[in-house]
């Protein structure tokens, strides 16, 4: 029940200044008034008896005591003040201010009931009430005052003009006694009388909420709704509550998108080959949806990433609206993922709700309240078409909420969801969340020769790169995984036919082998014989070669034998004195010259 520190969420005025405001510490209602509930001024709650009046005004003033110290008032026209402590200890709020001593509480409480046996004599007005409030507000300091169940005290007045002059009495004194003050009423809706009080109301005040109960086919909701605000802008369209161990819980609708952490580290899926067609895995921090029929395996994908992340040392939180906790940890391990370890170690906390009964907005406080005990690093919740009811026209708005609850706290949301066709064809998603959702998995049935096997597909993934390929989802002993699909003339086989197919594939394969061996056989046998005439024929050339060797050496040895018999000849035909020898002749010359 933390107040915000801030007055008001409203952007600041371009133009003007704006009305001061007091926070009720009521997270959604402060985000949808933008801001709290205005100070010095009247706040008129009307709604059936049970619609959460009386809560809203006590937790409002029990805030602004513990977390903003400011001292308040708070009259009960119609509940005893021992039924009122009793009723706000029932409530798991740090601190109780009702449960303080009277001597040293801030929180006063004043009985104004008008007693059972009292005798109406004539008509009467609020003026002592107000001066004895006058007098507390100058002893205590409090500017912060509760008018619960007024209309009690109005009624026995039996006169419509007279409601209305005390009511603008009790709003004169307010602005006067510069007092935020809250007066809550209760309304039928069929009487008249209700209904003119309630339409004066949102003509005096300066702030109306007014609080229904939505009932339909499946169950019912409490809604809260701001009418009228003067000098303020607020969000006009009414908007879930709960009312819970916490108090009220207001589940606003947000106007913009908040801002989110962003991780740039992936997360394991599972399994291995469904990273790979993801580039990794999920980005951390990032939402998951899984659609598919009935008995697709989107349980089985969810849990597989539960045990992921638990085994990198993650903590999880699996929200089952389908299967109790022991059996979701029974089931698992015929598929070979064992739980228990995980679930003894404190890593994996599963929570088993029944949607029927129970409305969508019950569930997300639930959740938030486990989010917020465990603080979980994972989300997993199977399925989040649970929370979509036909006839409720806040089912998006839930589940938006709830991922956008997660990921501003950084945490990694894997959701699965019902198809609206039980053929599982369409891709539309019966949560609606396709939309917001990061990454979407889509998983099918191929129904083909007998039997039906499943497929997985990427639909989407942000920013990050996927593959489009189908593959088929094959469940074993040894875990899940993904197997490639064939597919022949247009048709993707699956099952019996992909393994035919696989066969088939490898038979022409072992074929495709021996015709090969055979071919390398051939052309070894052709190579050999190529290796053997060229040997033979560098044999036959170097025979050639010494044969034309000792050719040369026997011509030019038989060339040198006639050029030496011929001079051999020739020098015993040869005279002396006849034929002077050149050395003879040159000996002559030389004497001569001498």
């Amino acid at each position: 029940m933390k107040v915000p520190a801030s007055t008001t969420n409203a952007p600041p005025a371009s133009h003007g200044i704006a009305i001061s405001k007091a926070p009720t510490g009521i997270e959604g209602f402060d985000q949808i008034s933008r801001g709290g509930l205005p100070r010095g001024r009247l706040t008129a709650i009307v709604g059936a008896p049970g619609a959460g009046k009386t809560v809203f005004a006590i937790q409002t003033m029990v805030n602004r005591l513990t977390e903003l110290g400011e001292p308040c008032i708070f009259v009960t026209f119609e509940e005893p003040i021992a039924q009122i402590r009793a009723n706000v200890a029932s409530f798991e709020w740090a601190a109780n201010p009702l449960a303080e001593p009277p001597e040293t509480t801030r929180f006063h409480l004043v009985d104004a009931r008008v007693p059972e046996d009292a005798v109406m004599t004539g008509a009467f007005d609020l003026k002592g009430l107000l001066a004895v409030l006058t007098a507390l507000t100058e002893e205590t300091g409090a500017r912060n005052i509760v008018f619960d169940g007024i209309d009690m005290l109005l009624s026995s007045l039996h006169d419509e003009q007279l409601e209305r002059t005390e009511l603008l009495r009790l709003d004169a004194w307010i602005r006067k006694m510069e007092i935020s003050a809250i007066v809550t009423v209760k309304t039928f809706g069929t009487r008249d009388r209700e209904q003119v009080r309630a339409d004066f109301l949102q003509y005096m005040t300066d702030c109306l909420i007014i609080l229904a109960e939505m009932v339909t086919a499946t169950g019912s909701s409490r809604t809260i709704r701001i009418g009228k605000y003067r000098g303020s802008g607020f969000a006009a369209n009414p908007v879930p509550i709960v009312i819970g161990a916490s108090g009220i819980n207001v589940i606003a609708i947000k106007s913009e998108r908040i801002g989110y952490p962003t991780f740039a580290d992936r997360v394991s899926t599972g399994i291995a080959r469904l990273d790979a067609l993801l580039n990794g895995g999920y980005l951390r921090g990032n939402s998951v949806l899984i659609s598919g029929s009935p008995g697709t395996s989107k349980t089985s994908l969810g849990v597989s990433f539960a045990a992921a992340a638990c085994g990198r040392g993650d903590r999880v939180l699996l929200v089952s609206f389908d299967e109790g906790a022991e059996q979701i940890v029974a089931n698992m391990v015929s598929i070979g993922i064992d739980l228990a370890p995980f679930v003894d170690a404190g890593l994996l906390t599963v929570a088993s709700f029944v949607s029927a009964g129970v409305s969508p907005e019950e569930h997300l406080i639930q959740i938030r309240d486990m989010m917020d005990a465990g603080r979980p690093d994972c989300l997993v919740i199977d399925p989040i078409s649970a929370l979509m009811k036909a006839d409720y026209p806040f089912s998006a708005m839930i589940c938006e909420d709830l991922l956008n609850m997660a990921k501003s706290r950084g945490t990694t949301v894997v959701c699965t969801s019902l198809l609206d066709q039980v053929s599982g064809n369409v891709e539309l998603s019966a949560s609606t969340i396709s939309t917001i959702a990061d990454t979407w998995l889509h998983v099918s049935y191929v129904a083909r020769d007998g039997e039906r096997n499943r497929a997985v597909t990427i639909i989407k993934s942000r920013g990050t790169g996927h593959s489009n390929q189908v593959r088929e989802l094959v469940l074993g002993a040894s875990g899940i995984d993904l197997v490639d699909v064939y597919v022949a003339e247009g048709e993707v086989l699956m099952g019996s036919a992909r393994a035919q197919k696989e066969a088939e594939v490898e038979r022409l394969h072992v074929l495709d082998e021996i015709a090969a061996g055979r071919l390398h056989v051939t052309l070894e046998r052709e190579l050999s014989e190529a290796r053997s005439k060229v040997e033979a024929a560098t044999l036959e050339l170097g025979w050639k070669q010494r044969e034309a060797d000792l050719s040369n050496v026997d011509e030019a040895s038989r060339l040198e034998v006639g050029r030496a018999a011929t001079r051999d000849r020739l020098d015993l035909r040869r005279v002396k004195d006849d034929i002077p020898t050149a050395e003879e002749i040159l000996g002559s010359a030389s004497s001569g010259n001498g």
